[in-house]
């Protein structure tokens, strides 16, 4: 049942028709294939009443891993059991040769013991435990060196985040289901993350992302072991309650940084690690404990964190995705300098700052630290702070003084030279931190989280007194409904200097919409937009229901001489529009240039619509109760202005 329900790369268990020599029980074998006759493993059960230890017991169980030539052997009693390599004719093992020895002994006396329900679970664990060791071991190839399999090991990692998940959300669903304030905060929680709305379930979206969250930071740990030999062993006793036996080690890693992954959030107190879930995370760090981190590469280490969350499986976590040439178009289309501050305000899982750290160390040929002390995220996810993390951290796993600019806060709390606590590059191998001013920014880019109208009242009341209050602070009125989005373009423009770009993936209802005419308002003074660019061709936000466009626009001085808007439409994917030979990035800044033309034109790839924002900010303030229709900017073919003259 256990390997029919599991990806462990077994074809099945069956009891096999005994030897002469092998007694009158039927042999019990796992097998990789069983038609293949490929065997993995040889279980050898004796009753209770046989000690672990008695020779004849350890003797007929290696010659049955012989006669099979199953990779393994092991002894089982029904108490204890013991696990072993099966080793050549040539080679006789003893107990010290032991792969794995049971965690937990059980009480049984007798056979007849299995009929009770307390021991048929508990034989049940044992014979996974059995199975698990030397899956793991197999894995590992601690025994003759071989690299890590980064699919196989993520398949086992996954299997033990989706228990852990199932636990986290029936725990949390039961509690919820009788605390009125556990329901209001899930919402709330929901809400300011932007998933409300957009997910199925909640509940499950922040069961998976405190699962995700423990195993993320455990495995880092154990990666980061392989650069910073002074950490601990990672040991958890069976005694030691979880997650405070956790939390010396993950201070441990605080001392040199990676506060974004390793410091405690509310979210994992939301409700506490049951018995199963405990017994996970122990099996969990015991396995782990195998491998051979010390000669694992870089390259496989990072084809594991990137792909231990699949893309599907973080939408369900209520994590959306920006597609990859989405977020390098709009990259390319803000960026600028030779060495600009750069800032995603809601960073999610760091798909713009991986973006951004790509296209900078192409165009202007910074290193990993530099880049990293260029590249900020904020979010008030822990979780998706610490996938973060990680996707920056892998960027260049051989320097371990590799410290991303990412912090767990509210966007709406931080302001220019409030100051983060970060090491000092030149002093990273001495623990030291220094408190790092948040900068003026060049560039802010991202997906900021969306906020349906009807979801408004689920934020926490001081959170949305925090939002309005920003755009006071920033110089702006905004409407009673305004979609969070807006807000993060207010706050945005108190952290941009003079010169600066903002580009964003926004919601097309901010258009035609009549929360969004202070926003249009201030897309004409205040933030002068650039260019709104929608596609015919593909969906820029394709995990949620909504119509989205790409949103640049330049702080500049109010005085400053109007720029025509461009209101560009895509008739082919970006990915197609920026096929060709040569370097990527080339490519994709090419396409940034010709779209930001200076004239109007259409042909077989995209439609650009050039638009006077003197009279868009005219016709504003004649009649201050209605939005500009700019969509239609987007629709027209540019054949419909030439018959009509009036498009106002």
């Amino acid at each position: 049942m256990e390997i029919s329900k599991r990806s462990l790369g077994l074809d099945t268990a069956t009891q096999e028709k005994p030897r002469k020599t092998s007694g009158h029980r039927s042999d019990m074998i796992v097998w990789i294939d069983r038609l293949a006759v490929l065997p993995f493993l040889a279980i050898e059960l004796k009753t209770p009443t046989t000690p672990i230890n008695d020779p004849v017991f350890f003797g007929d169980a290696l010659a049955k891993g012989r006669y099979w030539k199953s990779k393994y052997f092991a002894l089982w009693n029904m108490k204890d059991f013991e696990l072993y390599e099966t080793p050549p004719a040539s080679r006789t093992p003893t107990p010290a040769d032991v792969v794995k020895k049971s965690s937990r002994p059980l009480a049984l006396t007798r056979v007849d013991d299995w009929l009770k329900t307390s021991f048929k679970k508990d034989l049940h664990e044992q014979a996974v435990e059995i199975m698990d060791a030397a899956v793991n071991h197999n894995i590992s190839g601690l025994s003759n060196h071989r690299a890590i399999d980064p699919d196989i090991f993520v398949t086992r990692l996954t299997e033990d985040i989706g228990q852990l998940r199932t636990i986290f959300y029936r725990d949390l669903k039961k509690a919820s289901a009788t605390d009125r304030k556990l329901r209001k905060k899930l919402r709330e929680i929901a809400t300011e993350q932007g998933f409300e709305g957009f997910v199925d379930d909640i509940d499950y979206a922040i069961a998976g992302q405190i699962g995700y969250r423990y195993i993320g930071q455990i495995l880092f740990y154990f990666a980061l072991r392989r650069k910073i030999p002074a950490l601990r062993e990672l040991k958890i006793g069976t005694q030691d309650v979880l997650p405070a036996a956790l939390k010396p080690f993950f201070d441990d890693v605080r001392r040199y940084d990676y506060e974004a992954l390793f410091k405690p959030e509310a979210i994992e107190a939301l409700v506490p690690i049951a018995h199963q879930g405990q017994a996970i995370i122990r099996r969990l760090i015991a396995q782990l404990a195998v491998y051979d981190w010390a000669s694992l590469t870089d390259d496989v280490l990072g084809s594991i964190f990137e792909h231990l969350i699949p893309r599907g499986q973080q939408i369900l976590l209520g994590q959306f995705y920006t597609p990859r040439p989405v977020a390098d178009l709009l990259v390319a289309s803000t960026i600028d300098g030779a060495r600009p501050f750069v800032l995603d305000p809601g960073c999610g899982s760091g798909t713009f700052l991986m973006s951004a750290y790509s296209y900078l160390a192409y165009a202007a040929n910074l290193s990993h630290k530099e880049l990293l002390s260029i590249i900020w995220g904020f979010d008030v996810s822990p979780f998706a702070a610490e996938l973060a993390v990680i996707n920056l951290y892998r960027q260049d796993m051989a320097e371990y003084e590799n410290f991303p600019r990412i912090n767990v806060s509210n966007f709406f709390s931080r302001n220019q030279n409030d100051t983060i606590d970060f090491p000092a590059p030149q002093q990273a191998s001495s623990m030291k931190k220094v408190p790092v001013p948040i900068p003026v920014f060049d560039c802010i880019v991202g997906n900021p989280p969306y906020l349906r109208s009807q979801n408004q009242d689920d934020l926490d009341p001081s959170y949305r007194r925090r939002l309005f209050q920003s755009a006071v602070a920033a110089g702006f009125d905004a409407g009673a409904k305004t979609d969070l989005f807006a807000f993060f373009i207010y706050h945005s423009t108190k952290l941009m200097k003079q010169g600066s770009r903002l580009g964003f993936v926004t919601p097309a209802s901010w258009l035609t919409s009549d929360y969004a005419i202070p926003l249009q308002r201030a897309l004409l003074d205040t933030i002068r937009i650039q260019s709104v660019i929608a596609s015919n061709a593909e969906a820029f936000f394709p995990q949620v229901d909504i119509n989205a466009v790409l949103l640049i626009a330049e702080k500049g001085p109010s005085n400053a001489p109007d720029q025509p808007i461009k209101f560009v439409t895509l008739k082919k994917p970006i990915s197609v529009l920026t096929e060709g030979k040569g370097e990527y990035w080339e490519r994709v800044s090419s396409l940034a240039e010709e779209i930001d033309s200076d004239k109007s034109e259409e042909n077989d790839r995209y439609r650009i619509k050039l638009v006077d924002p003197a009279i868009e900010r005219a016709a504003l303030n004649a009649d201050r109760t209605k939005p500009r229709n700019w969509s239609k900017f987007l629709r027209a073919p540019l054949s419909y202005y030439s018959i009509f003259d009036d498009v106002a």
